[in-house]
């Protein structure tokens, strides 16, 4: 039986967001545009494959990242499926992944999700799986806020995700954080010392709380100009919203 790397005509569709969840059937006719009724002939056919694997079970779910072959030679002619939104890898060697994760992209998804909407996790998986023909193992290991960009490390085997996540939280990775502040951040480097805790007025959101939990940060101030400032932010502890609660807290929080 051919492949999908060998046979002709081979189309490879990725799930995304919008189709995660449905069946296979439902899959490949929402991302290619076939019917339902010519979706079941291909598969019948043997013209199907997940994650480098014949399918032919209709009902079976799929999820993000999955990678779906229509061979060619079983299948009716199919749209050019649309393009991945794009997501620089700045690092790959099988075992960790790095990417430089854009402003607006949840790492994990949110509450309230929009239809059709990636997250960074999801994204990072897809783009793997299109080059490598079927969806692997990708371990999120940190987040990152969604308005923050900046390098987003991953790990591709448990083995990589054990290690890593000793090494945080052994607090032996360093991060360092550049913002562009409202207001005269100073000029020489501090430290902030500050507790935090939920902010009961804004659900989801942090703020200096004498009952919280212990939270520091060094604050190097590069820049000064205006009403704007350039600090770099050296967290020394890893909070949820650690460097904007500390930056407003000394009077100059992230312009914006």
């Amino acid at each position: 039986m051919a492949t999908p790397d060998q046979g002709p005509g081979v189309t490879r569709l990725i799930v995304t967001p919008d189709v995660a969840g449905l069946r296979l059937d439902q899959a490949i006719a929402g991302l290619c545009g076939l019917s339902r009724r010519q979706v079941r002939a291909v598969i019948a056919a043997g013209g199907v494959w997940l994650n480098a694997r014949p399918s032919r079970v209709l009902s079976r779910p799929v999820v993000v990242a999955d990678v779906i072959d229509v061979l060619g030679q079983n299948a009716p002619p199919t749209p050019a499926a649309a393009p991945l939104p794009r997501l620089r890898i700045l690092f790959d060697d099988g075992w960790l992944l790095a990417v430089d994760k854009p402003a607006g992209l949840a790492c994990q998804p949110p509450r309230q999700r929009a239809p059709g909407e990636w997250t960074v996790h999801e994204l990072a998986a897809a783009r793997l799986a299109a080059r490598d023909g079927r969806r692997g193992e990708l371990l999120l290991i940190h987040r990152l806020d969604r308005v923050t960009t900046g390098v987003l490390i991953f790990a591709r085997q448990h083995d990589a995700a054990r290690a890593l996540a000793t090494a945080w939280g052994s607090g032996t990775v360093r991060k360092r954080y550049l913002a562009i502040v409202a207001g005269d951040p100073g000029e020489e480097p501090r430290v902030v010392a500050a507790p935090l805790g939920a902010d009961r007025l804004v659900p989801g959101r942090q703020r200096v709380a004498k009952s919280g939990r212990d939270a520091c940060s060094e604050i190097i101030p590069l820049a000064r100009g205006g009403a704007l400032g350039l600090v770099e932010i050296r967290p020394l502890t890893g909070r949820t919203h650690q460097v904007r609660v500390h930056l407003a807290h000394l009077g100059c929080p992230v312009a914006g």
